[in-house]
């Protein structure tokens, strides 16, 4: 990686010469993909950690006809109403086929 300063462009080069691929960023994009990326990161931590939590939800919520509310122990960070709306959409499909 090198950046061209007259530019202010950031060059990704990958590969030997023959078969080099490289991807152009302006210095603002970079600067923005650094900032952005730890907060994906910790945001897939969470829904990682969540996952045993929603699929005990969604096991309880696909045989109910109402609103199911999660465990008081469930990761807050998902909505679980909307997850509950989509799984009584998908099982009001499911029922039409």
């Amino acid at each position: 990686m090198h950046s061209a300063t007259p530019y202010k462009t950031a060059i990704l080069a990958l590969g030997e010469k023959k078969n080099r691929k490289a991807v152009f960023l302006k210095l603002l994009e970079l600067r923005y993909l650094t900032y952005i990326i730890p907060i994906v990161q910790n945001q897939l931590v969470k829904y990682t950690e969540a996952m045993a939590n929603v699929m005990n939800y969604v096991l309880t919520a696909i045989n109910s006809n109402t609103h199911v509310e999660p465990s008081p122990t469930s990761i807050s960070n998902i909505l679980y109403w909307q997850l509950f709306e989509e799984i009584k959409t998908f099982k009001n499909k499911s029922i039409l086929l």
